[in-house]
């Protein structure tokens, strides 16, 4: 049993197959290896074919998610604060399962009071990547010439896609991005000094999103 009480799984099909609910698990390194996290919350019931563990709520507004330590983990898809794993643990949980990760974005614009992300799942608010090398990837830089794949709500995957800057921004990093490039719906919106849905340099206000829920598996 895990520290929380719930079964042990290892991977997204087991927790998907022998989970009833969704809830904190303690999760395995594979089906008959130790214990690599004592407790995360798994979502089992929002994706029919997948369930997904909750590995970072970030608050880009009030702290910056630009750390690679440890924050008073486990995540709860309730959080107010911040909450993640280590990158390692991180980066760990991706390379075991199928390497993607699936952001919820909020972000009510600060300048516009514009509703530009509030969370669906059926739509932009929800940014899916895929990760050829997770290790490569991180929450404090810029993964340059690292490829990945993307997919918004609803829609159907990109073919894989390299991280790279152009004349616009740097090369992108972190968990959740759109383009190859820190730009729009980005880890790295450079003018906005975090995550953000815009990249709007000249408006002279930094926008930030509101939340983050940033789920692996």
């Amino acid at each position: 049993m895990g520290t929380s009480g719930g079964p042990l799984v290892y991977d997204s099909a087991s927790a998907k197959k022998n989970l009833r609910s969704d809830g904190y698990v303690a999760l395995r390194s594979s089906a008959t290896g130790k214990v690599e996290v004592g407790s995360i919350y798994a979502d089992i019931t929002t994706d029919a074919d997948q369930a997904w563990f909750l590995i970072f709520t970030a608050f880009p507004r009030d702290t910056s998610p630009y750390n690679a330590n440890d924050v008073s983990s486990p995540p709860d898809p309730n959080d107010t604060t911040m909450s993640k794993f280590s990158d390692s643990v991180i980066q760990g949980i991706l390379n075991r399962g199928l390497k993607q990760t699936r952001t919820q974005w909020y972000h009510t614009s600060v300048e516009f009071g514009t509703v530009w992300a509030d969370g669906s799942l059926n739509n932009r608010s929800t940014q899916y990547n895929e990760f050829e090398n997770p290790s490569n990837w991180n929450s404090t830089g810029g993964s340059s010439g690292e490829r990945f794949k993307r997919k918004w709500g609803g829609a159907s995957w990109t073919d894989w896609i390299t991280s790279a800057g152009s004349t616009c921004s740097g090369a992108v990093g972190g968990w959740s991005n759109y383009y190859e490039q820190s730009c729009v719906q980005s880890w790295f919106a450079g003018c906005e000094g975090g995550p953000a849905i815009n990249h709007r340099c000249a408006g002279g206000i930094q926008d930030r999103a509101n939340k983050l829920i940033i789920w692996a598996n």
